[in-house]
């Protein structure tokens, strides 16, 4: 039998080394967006890479807090547009956590779902003055334009999102995190929205969280056969956002 604890010393070592260089590399340039060295848009975009390519690391090296923390990280560096000191403070948020993790100062096994809503999330400016809603909605959108558009709009309500593009993706984090709703496009990849709405229902851990089906399909198409009556529908069109009120309505999600 062929030992690979060598192999998987050696995998994290480099993967310690690259995340520690990265971070600090998120630290020199948050100090230097706040003197006025980095041109704000510039370092938004390196900001943005930075993000993917530590994620990567995270899931190379099977590092799943770390992994959670950082599309925490993207997600709230795609919402930034009028950028705040307060938006910088929480990006040195980020870092420390981040720091902390690889450090062990944070156990790996702590709860999930509790983990990631500990972490900063945008405020909209038009709900700078009321508290951020504490509910976490899970998104699944393989089209990264429509995600980003899908997402804003939930922040824009002053909602936590965690997203992903893949429906497997989409039952591990569900499981690990338990939102408070899920958000899944029709068409994903080897699942359908309708496979991974029967999927979730048959979880215990996740069988009782609202599920939302959003689509260009209409109820009764073919497509959404087999869609348990428990789930919403939302529209991908120019209703969403009434849609998508009533689906909140319904799941009474405030």
């Amino acid at each position: 039998m062929v030992d690979t604890s060598q192999f998987d010393g050696q995998i994290d070592e480099e993967f310690l080394g690259e995340a520690r260089d990265t971070l600090s590399g998120f630290s020199i340039l948050v100090n230097n967006m706040r003197s006025g060295a980095q041109d704000m848009e510039d370092g938004l975009a390196i900001m943005a890479r930075e993000c993917s390519h530590l994620r990567q690391l995270a899931h190379w090296a099977n590092q799943p807090l770390i992994d959670l923390t950082v599309r925490r990280m993207e997600s709230y560096v795609e919402a930034m547009t009028d950028l705040m000191p307060s938006h910088l403070s929480d990006m040195e948020v980020f870092v420390f956590v981040l720091e902390s993790i690889l450090e062990g100062e944070i156990d790996t096994k702590t709860d999930e779902g509790e983990f990631v809503r500990s972490l900063p999330v945008p405020r909209p400016a038009d709900l700078s003055d009321l508290e951020h809603l504490d509910i976490e909605i899970l998104l699944v959108e393989p089209q990264d334009i429509s995600a980003r558009i899908f997402e804003r709009e939930l922040q824009s309500g002053g909602y936590r999102v965690i997203r992903t593009n893949r429906s497997f993706e989409a039952l591990e984090l569900g499981v690990r995190t338990k939102p408070d709703m899920f958000i899944c496009a029709q068409v994903l990849d080897e699942l359908s929205g309708v496979d991974l709405c029967r999927a979730l229902g048959a979880i215990e851990r996740t069988e009782n969280i609202p599920f939302a089906l959003l689509t260009s399909y209409t109820s009764g198409h073919p497509a959404l056969e087999g869609l348990p009556k428990s789930a919403a529908i939302i529209q991908k069109s120019g209703n969403f956002g009434d849609d998508l009120a009533s689906a909140f309505q319904r799941f009474r999600i405030t």
